[in-house]
């Protein structure tokens, strides 16, 4: 016997509807959360961060960014993202609040 596949199902529009808005509601608030920890951030960090990671520049996006040597903007933005993770410690990996 081969395995069928599954069929499509249709589903009613306020089951759709409920789960985009908690889904959208969640990753606003994780947003929200994000742009706090990052104005909290001192200004070297968070403009390396931004270059680094937000703006996928990397250590040599960061360094241009600060006018650093590489190596120097390496070590700001790690200590950023440090700064970052700090302030989302009560969050998952998904942006879910730890218990």
């Amino acid at each position: 016997m081969t395995e069928r596949p599954s069929r499509v199902r249709c589903m009613p529009p306020h089951e759709v509807d409920s789960h985009a808005a908690a889904l959208a509601s969640h990753e606003a608030e994780l947003v929200a959360r994000l742009q706090q920890a990052l104005a909290e951030l001192p200004v070297a960090e968070r403009t390396a961060v931004v270059a680094a990671i937000g703006y996928a520049g990397g250590s040599v996006g960061a360094a241009m960014e600060l006018g650093l040597e590489v190596a120097d903007a390496d070590a700001v933005t790690r200590n950023g993202l440090q700064l970052l993770r700090g302030a989302l410690s009560d969050l998952d990996a998904h942006g879910e609040p730890l218990r």
